[in-house]
């Protein structure tokens, strides 16, 4: 069962007269559900929270049947970052590394350090389409912010302003996370764009902005007060999974009778669990015994 967090809503907006698309969302119970299940450190947890963000927000720029999927591959002691989001405000994630932490850096959780080098790779499923749309690209700093915005310029040709935030508390809960996108139009004035990036540069951190109990909207109209925004969409959003107990019960139809049997007598039952949220899924060897022979008829 997945907690809901009513704080936790994508906005979506105008401004300066439809020039400027911008996007905003709270996720500190998307965040927080993410690190009980997986029982992360604070730098993993402020990675996850982080990527697990990105994806809402860019989910919520695509068509409704697309799935996106954002992978941070890193040499550091994370080693990874995988999301999974889409259009209705789902995601999912989890991090190879779950107690990866290192010590504080500038006052602040050293996400960069605990990805490190890489690639990152945001996928695009359609469909309608047999071959997903795929970037690869280096990653830029590991701060998952700037390697969003420079995957946005580089693949989407969007110039995008990006701020990402996740404040976790020293029992390791999650108190406050979000983040923002802010873009600019085709028809978007230089003059524009410029007091744009000022007002974002003196924008406080999202992650501030939240625990001070702004909402995703509150967010937008201080960051764009001299842009008058447009409030356009609200959508709620939440971690959810697409693991389920038939689907295990797939997976051993699959296996066949002779695995299956090899891994009772191991065993006595099959366990699995879901990488994406941990789920623990237990099969008794007479379920697994019939689901075979059903199968087999």
């Amino acid at each position: 069962m997945y907690r809901s967090t009513p704080a936790d809503v994508l906005v979506k907006a105008t401004a300066a007269n439809n020039t400027i698309r911008a996007l905003a969302v709270v996720t500190t119970g998307v965040a927080e559900e993410a690190r009980d299940r997986h029982q992360t450190a604070p730098t993993a947890t402020a990675a996850l929270g982080r990527v697990m963000t990105a994806g809402l927000l860019i989910g919520s720029m695509m068509k409704e049947e697309e799935q996106l999927s954002i992978q941070f591959m890193g040499s550091g002691p994370l080693q990874g970052v995988v999301i999974d989001a889409n259009a209705k405000g789902e995601v999912r994630g989890f991090v190879y590394q779950p107690r990866a932490h290192l010590p504080i850096k500038n006052g602040k959780l050293d996400v960069g350090g605990v990805v490190g080098k890489g690639t990152m790779a945001v996928v695009r499923r359609q469909h309608w389409d047999k071959e997903p749309y795929r970037s690869v690209l280096p990653i830029v700093s590991g701060e998952i912010g700037q390697d969003i915005a420079n995957y946005l310029l580089t693949s989407e040709q969007i110039p995008s302003a990006v701020s990402l935030g996740v404040f976790v508390q020293p029992d390791e809960v999650v108190s406050a996370a979000g983040g923002f996108i802010i873009q600019a139009m085709p028809d978007a004035e230089d003059a524009t764009l410029a007091r744009i990036e000022e007002a974002v540069a003196q924008t406080r951190p999202v992650s501030q902005m939240v625990r001070d109990g702004l909402a995703a909207w509150d967010i937008l109209r201080q960051v764009l007060a001299n842009f008058s925004p447009t409030l356009l969409d609200e959508t709620p959003v939440r971690f959810v999974c697409r693991c389920s107990r038939e689907r295990v019960q797939g997976i051993i139809v699959a296996l066949g009778a002779e695995e299956v049997e090899r891994l009772l007598e191991q065993e006595g039952r099959i366990s699995a669990a879901c990488e994406f949220c941990a789920e623990q899924y237990t099969i008794g060897s007479e379920e697994a015994r019939a689901l075979v022979a059903e199968a087999q008829g």
